[in-house]
């Protein structure tokens, strides 16, 4: 094995950098001659071996820009140590071989190999070939990022559908039931059972209202790329509180706000459906009446974490761990009444380059939190 860190010979006058290339060959001229030729024409050969073991491992630690790979060697061949290194750590590969038939081409193309060389390679094919070999890893690359993001966007969509299905339903089925007791059971009900009736007709299609506003939220924040600014969030919060008036009023809370707000950055829409949720959620669960604490902590690296404290019941370990639930496991797990939009908190912080977290004790409330830039 012989590894090299520095370039030798002049440079293509096609790349900028030298392309760094791994030779791993176990006919000892013909790799001094791949060497030679790649030399010649301004490659930096940064390392040699004679099996595929230490092709993988060489790889790996000295990360080449494409490797040109022999097919039969000690220890590992070149088609098992090819498919290994697309794995671990994925690479251009040229496969280096003294014959070639459709079916060897076959399985270097399975193997992650982007071009086929036949020994003894000159210096136009040898250029070609790593050039060809780039290009379609690039393109592998590419496909291989777009398929991950597709079957993300479909996980998730099908998750998010189906607990979202299976709320409105719920509420949808609540709603019908109550209003045909009243259609066909009207006489017969007290005047206080008929307005509980009512009440319960208000209050699942508010929770229906709720789940299609997400739904609108998580479109959003998935589709719509956004420019952090300096927020106003002493505005934001505000308004938050204001599509809450009800809930505040119903539930008799108090809130506290902190004589002034840090600046930060971030999208303040997307904030306010942030704070909409924390304070909906402490105003449903953090104590009776509520008493909750609004206020911002500066931390270090210039960062500015925004809370909401209640006093609860708060939160035990594993309702903690369920909460901020990516979409794509929310139908895997049992859901809190926190419900489904702290997992589109979890989402818009990430696009924004945030973060969230809970910090509860049982029988001592809880504390959510997320975080920004500091403007």
């Amino acid at each position: 094995m012989r590894t090299s860190s520095q370039p030798v010979g002049k440079q293509p006058m096609m790349h900028t950098q030298p392309i760094r290339v791994l030779i791993a060959e176990d006919d000892f001229l013909v790799g001094e001659m791949v060497n030679g030729l790649l030399t010649e024409m301004g490659y930096q050969v940064v390392g040699e071996t004679n099996n595929g073991v230490e092709a993988v491992a060489l790889t790996e630690s000295l990360r080449p820009d494409v490797v040109l790979m022999d097919i039969e060697m000690p220890k590992m061949n070149g088609l098992d140590a090819a498919a290994q290194i697309h794995q671990l750590c994925p690479t251009p590969v040229v496969i280096l071989t003294a014959y070639e038939s459709p079916g060897l081409v076959q399985q270097a193309g399975e193997a992650g190999a982007g071009a086929y060389l036949v020994k003894p390679p000159n210096a136009r094919d040898l250029e070609r070939a790593i050039t060809i070999a780039r290009a379609r890893f690039a393109d592998i690359l590419q496909l291989r990022r777009l398929n991950e993001t597709l079957q993300d966007q479909n996980g998730e969509l099908n998750a998010f559908s189906h607990t979202v299905a299976h709320n409105i339903q719920s509420s949808v089925s609540r709603i019908i039931g109550f209003s045909e007791l009243l259609q066909y059971e009207f006489n017969t009900l007290s005047e206080e059972e008929r307005e509980q009736c009512l009440q319960a007709i208000v209050r699942n299609g508010r929770k229906v209202s709720n789940i299609v506003d997400e739904l609108l939220i998580l479109a959003s924040v998935r589709n719509t790329d956004v420019e952090s600014q300096p927020l106003l969030m002493g505005e934001i919060v505000e308004e938050a509180q204001y599509r809450l008036v009800d809930l505040i009023q119903e539930t008799q809370a108090t809130i506290e706000l902190p004589p002034s707000w840090p600046a930060a950055l971030g999208y303040g829409p997307w904030i306010e459906e942030v704070w909409e949720n924390y304070l909906s959620n402490a105003l449903k669960y953090g104590g009776v009446p509520p008493v909750l604490h609004l206020g911002a902590t500066e931390l270090p690296g210039q960062i500015i974490r925004f809370w909401v404290r209640d006093h609860g019941p708060g939160l035990s370990p594993e309702q903690q761990r369920q909460l901020f639930t990516p979409f794509t496991k929310l139908d895997q797990v049992r859901l809190t009444g926190h419900g489904l939009g702290l997992s589109i908190v979890r989402r818009i912080m990430d696009k924004l380059g945030g973060a969230v977290g809970v910090e509860s004790t049982l029988g001592e409330g809880s504390l959510f939190w997320f975080s920004l830039p500091k403007a």
